[in-house]
């Protein structure tokens, strides 16, 4: 397990009549920015939280729905939580959405560790690609938002949206995308909205 995703409470977590002593989010590891996509689905669907559009990890309702999805537990098992242990909470989900996008300037993201998807490894991508979109690329990639069954004024904030303007740079299925480990994703995600590409 790695240690900085297992929290350990000052005193045991109590939800639903049982004791916590420790508050396992090693899941973060395995999760996908499809993942991501449903957890800000969900949010925004619900009415639950409007910062969600704007800034996807500093909502604690988007943060709650990753955490919940890691350890495996409902969302309610968060929501329930004292300001200093969702503290600690939010902190180890940031971590993973905070993934150093490499150099965004060379439009190359390298992977943690290989990526494997429709027998394709890669452990490298190149997004030079997204310097030839056009706004009917754009277009599309904002259409893509809106299956999901949300609108917002600044689509770069959806997960989708960076995922499918990914996958018209690359040519690759927007699944490619989606189904990456969520640390990777957001690597690419902080590509595909680096300033150097609008210049």
């Amino acid at each position: 397990m790695n240690k900085e995703l297992v929290i350990e409470p000052k005193k045991p977590y109590l939800f639903e009549d049982k004791e916590y002593k420790t508050i396992d989010l090693s899941g973060l590891k395995e999760l996908t920015m499809q993942d991501a996509i449903e957890a800000q689905k969900n949010v925004v669907g619900s009415g639950e939280d409007t910062v969600v559009i704007y800034a996807p990890e500093a909502s604690q309702a988007f943060i709650d729905e990753i955490a919940a999805l890691a350890a495996k537990q409902p969302v309610e098992f968060f929501n329930g939580m004292g300001i200093g242990l969702s503290g600690k909470v939010r902190t180890a989900v940031q971590s993973v959405f905070s993934a150093d996008s490499n150099d965004a300037k060379k439009h190359v993201v390298e992977f943690d560790k290989p990526y494997t998807y429709g027998g394709e490894t890669v452990s490298v991508i190149d997004l030079s690609g997204l310097e030839e979109l056009t706004s009917k690329d754009v277009s599309a990639a904002e259409n893509e938002v809106l299956k999901t069954g949300v609108y917002s004024a600044n689509m770069k904030n959806f997960f989708v949206y960076s995922c499918a303007l990914a996958a018209r740079a690359t040519g690759k299925p927007i699944e490619f995308f989606t189904k990456m480990p969520l640390k990777d994703a957001a690597k690419v995600r902080s590509t595909v909205n680096a300033a150097s590409f609008f210049e």
